[in-house]
């Protein structure tokens, strides 16, 4: 899901926000239908952890805020990056440095096995690449 171009500095001025309490942002697209829909409004708040399954805001590096959901983490540019992918998309993003990320949406915490879904598809991107 997407939101309009965003500035570097909004960016940060959300983060800081949303380290001190849940932000609200405005969901625009159906890449996390049926689960969270085009036009629905969503809560979130930073975490010092996020575990595959989370559903997680963060930056893309065209500037626009996507929503999507983390499956794993993978080594990227000497240290690690989120990998993640919208719940109706084929495809998984480019990697997400942690720096990237906004926060975690809030009322939309996996149960073990919605994590452990994300977890195998994650190891079975992993094995693809090999």
């Amino acid at each position: 899901m997407t939101a309009r171009e965003s500035h570097p500095e909004v960016f940060e001025a959300l983060r800081g926000l949303a380290r001190e309490g849940p932000v609200e942002v405005v969901v625009r697209g159906g890449c996390m239908a049926p689960g969270i829909a085009d036009g629905d409004r969503v809560r979130v708040a930073a975490a010092r952890v996020y575990l595959p399954g989370d559903v997680v805001v963060f930056r893309a590096a065209d500037g626009r805020f996507l929503v999507h959901r983390l499956l794993g983490y993978r080594p990227w540019a000497g240290g690690l990056a989120l990998v993640t992918r919208g719940d109706s998309c084929p495809v998984h993003d480019a990697p997400v440095p942690r720096a990237a990320v906004l926060g975690r949406v809030e009322g939309a915490a996996p149960t073990l096995l919605g994590r452990l879904r994300a977890a195998g598809q994650f190891l079975g991107l992993a094995l693809r690449r090999r």
